[in-house]
């Protein structure tokens, strides 16, 4: 299907290669990360839902650069946690590509993804989002924005599309031209970690809606119109049958509440360069 997909596939067996001795110009593997680990100069903390691998590549220097998994079983959300650890930290942080499962019951109809700073004085100046991914790397979704605040700073919006429950959206994978983009931070590491460090929130919260309202609602009322019908036609000439229609309530909640859970998601990943 989509050749990036499959970079998270057999990482086990790449590791088991690369550790063999004596093998000629085996190089340095590159581990999944850990809640807690730092990477190029940042702290990264995270909950259970997620799982980060360091695509850095070899580029030389502090770069940071992740490819990312999360799964979300409600519509609260998920955080990750970037916290300036050094003055070198990489100036960026990019996510090269993400799965998306949909776990939470519902369907989606978009997807939003924020950034704030907590720590905020006149040294640092807040994150931002300077790109995201392209429109043909957003399946099952077509259309990505980003719009500029004040806490969160910058919301990158992600609609145009359904990600039904069960289902998985593949940001950055583009099978036609086999890149969809990468989503670029502007990271703003302070230059001395003085007052303050730079500390970034990266949430991603699922917005309920779709196609599944207006599905249900058009099957319901074929279903029930035919009901009746034969129902009522089988009663004729005796007692007419009284049908109680059945009623249906979709709601969908979204909300940027609930602080950071510290759990860790492991995941190897290996790679010969």
């Amino acid at each position: 299907m989509v050749a990036k997909k499959f970079k998270w596939i057999g990482l086990a067996a790449v590791a088991g290669l690369a550790s063999m001795s004596g093998i000629a110009g085996a190089s340095p593997v590159v581990a999944g990360v850990k809640s807690g680990e730092v990477v190029d100069g940042w702290a990264i903390t995270f909950p259970t839902g997620i799982s980060l691998i360091n695509d850095d590549g070899g580029s030389g220097g502090p770069v940071l650069e992740l490819e990312k998994e999360a799964a979300f079983v409600s519509l609260e959300g998920l955080t990750i946690n970037f916290t300036q650890v050094s003055a070198t930290a990489s100036p960026t942080i990019s996510i090269l590509d993400e799965t998306l499962t949909n776990l939470s019951g519902s369907s989606w109809g978009g997807f939003e993804m924020l950034l704030a700073s907590p720590l905020r004085s006149a040294s640092i100046t807040p994150a931002s989002f300077p790109s995201g991914f392209t429109t043909t790397g957003l399946s099952p979704f077509s259309t990505g924005a980003i719009s500029t605040g004040v806490n969160p700073s910058d919301t990158y919006t992600i609609g145009g599309g359904t990600l039904a429950n069960g289902s998985t959206a593949l940001l950055g994978f583009d099978s036609s031209a086999g890149s969809g983009g990468s989503l670029v931070i502007d990271a703003n590491p302070t230059a001395n970690l003085s007052p303050f460090p730079q500390v970034i929130d990266f949430k991603e919260i699922p917005i309920a809606g779709g196609n599944n309202g207006g599905n249900n609602g058009g099957n319901n009322g074929g279903n029930n119109g035919g009901n009746n019908g034969g129902n009522n036609g089988g009663n004729n000439g005796g007692t007419t049958a009284s049908v109680p229609l059945p009623s249906s309530l979709w709601s969908g909640l979204t909300g940027l509440g609930g602080l950071l859970a510290l759990a860790s998601l492991g995941k190897l990943r290996r790679k010969i360069a």
